[in-house]
């Protein structure tokens, strides 16, 4: 006669691998929202007072069923389009997890300013064309770099091919000012006030490098006929509705966001898609994600 206990625990395990596997199952069946981008997507410094820093990418899983898609916050803080993309760690392992029916967002261009001028540089060529740069690196291989179409292209039509759907989003909006009477470092007024100032006239900045990041996105997704959410001039425009001081609170410095802002940032990207005509994320939404409302539909480039 066998053990009971030994039988007990057999028959405890195979319950339990049995469950492991409906488990692993559920997780391949469900789809998932990969997050490719940079520090204000993925964020663990510490910022004034020593609080804690948080991109967009974290609490944007609140706003989906978690029973229906899974969030893979991939960003890496620091990273370019370029450098991202060649990182064994970033573009090149993320790509092979993505499968049919998956999510991507894509935002890069804070950190592309370029062009760079050897290995060592985050920068990417300008623009969306065909030029490259050869970049020697230490033990004698040499680097080809690309400009920031190439890179933010490559990433989209492959994970595209793989089955994906892919979003553009352009440039997260920087906590930058700038008001006719007064100079301000960041958010923050250099000197006294004068007497004349009208904070109605404080207007903060509308993507890196004068805005030519967010039309470089736009342009790129009308060209790959893939949707565009402008997020720079949707969380631009409310933010000039809240007023610098709401928003400087918001912020550690001029890139990065506390919790609170985040979540603000994320709640603006689910609005977004909510204003294209059929996002297949929308059905995905949680309770939380369902009760934003949507945002106008100026924000967004079908591009069929």
């Amino acid at each position: 006669m066998g053990n009971p206990i030994v039988g007990r625990w057999l028959l405890a395990a195979a319950l339990a691998l049995g469950v492991s596997r409906v488990v692993a199952a559920a997780e391949a069946s469900r789809p998932t929202l990969f997050i490719l981008g940079d520090s204000t997507a993925r964020n663990s410094a510490r910022g004034r007072n020593g609080q804690p820093c948080v991109g967009w990418g974290t609490p944007i899983a609140d706003y989906f069923d978690p029973s229906r898609l899974a969030v893979a916050n991939v960003a890496h803080a620091g990273q370019s389009s370029r450098t991202y993309y060649n990182l064994p760690g970033d573009w090149p392992s993320v790509l092979p997890r993505i499968k049919p029916g998956d999510f991507v967002l894509l935002v890069f261009g804070i950190n592309d300013g370029g062009p760079p001028r050897d290995v060592s540089a985050r920068g990417s060529i300008p623009g969306l064309g065909e030029e490259t740069i050869d970049l020697p690196r230490a033990d004698g291989t040499v680097e080809k770099a690309h400009t920031y179409g190439w890179y933010m292209s490559t990433m989209a039509s492959t994970a595209r091919e793989r089955g994906a759907h892919v979003t553009l989003l352009t440039v997260t909006t920087r906590n930058i000012w700038t008001n006719p009477k007064v100079a301000f470092r960041d958010a923050t007024p250099v000197g006294p006030l004068p007497p004349d100032y009208d904070p109605t006239a404080d207007r903060i900045e509308r993507g890196t490098a004068n805005g030519r990041y967010t039309e470089w996105t736009k342009e790129l997704g009308a060209k790959l006929h893939l949707p565009v959410l402008d997020l720079t001039n949707l969380c631009a425009d409310r933010y000039e509705r809240m007023g610098r001081s709401a928003v400087d609170a918001l912020y550690s410095d001029h890139n990065h966001t506390y919790a609170a802002g985040a979540d603000l940032v994320a709640a603006a990207i689910v609005a977004g898609l909510k204003a294209f005509r059929a996002s297949p994320l929308v059905p995905l939404l949680s309770a939380k994600g369902r009760a934003v409302p949507p945002a106008e539909p100026r924000y967004v480039s079908e591009n069929p």
